[in-house]
């Protein structure tokens, strides 16, 4: 593998650096924990990566010397803050779907279990998202149509 570090898209786009060649997985996997976590415990908040690189003195060789020759002592220490953040980690989101209490609060309604008909849905990928214009539009006109059925000959006599 090559890992390449801090590039970003966006108003200011900027290239990754090329950190290191020819990983195998484990030290690749071992390398960007460390970067995350360096990133992590000396960046502003909301820093960008790439600000965060231009920013950081020395640059790109002193991140490679902190994270590959563990110049500072505290590779370990990364691995092991890494190692807990992902031992410890929970998706909020799956927390809110699985506990009842807490998807009442993404009800279209706070005080009834009502929903809003103005807003449709349609499935995409096996998921859910918000109809768009014509969709929306799409769906209404299906929904009132009087269905229309084929009669046999028989029947229209009778119907007559």
């Amino acid at each position: 593998w090559n890992l390449y570090v801090c590039g970003n898209g966006g108003m200011r786009p900027r290239h990754a650096d090329l950190f290191a060649t020819d990983l195998d997985t484990p030290t690749l996997i071992k390398y960007i924990d460390r970067v995350i976590m360096f990133y992590i415990k000396t960046a502003d908040k909301l820093q960008r990566t790439s600000v965060w690189m231009e920013n950081l003195e020395g640059g790109l060789d002193y991140l490679k010397s902190v994270v590959i020759d563990d110049s500072l002592g505290i590779c370990d220490e990364l691995e092991a803050q890494m190692e807990l953040i992902t031992q410890t980690y929970a998706c909020e989101w799956k927390k809110a779907i699985e506990s009842p209490d807490a998807a009442k609060r993404f009800r279209q309604f706070v005080n009834s279990p009502e929903t809003d008909d103005n807003i449709l849905f349609v499935q995409e990928r096996n998921q859910i998202r918000p109809a768009t214009e014509a969709e929306k539009r799409e769906q209404r006109n299906t929904q009132n149509r009087i269905p229309v059925m084929e009669v046999e000959e028989e029947q229209a006599d009778v119907l007559a």
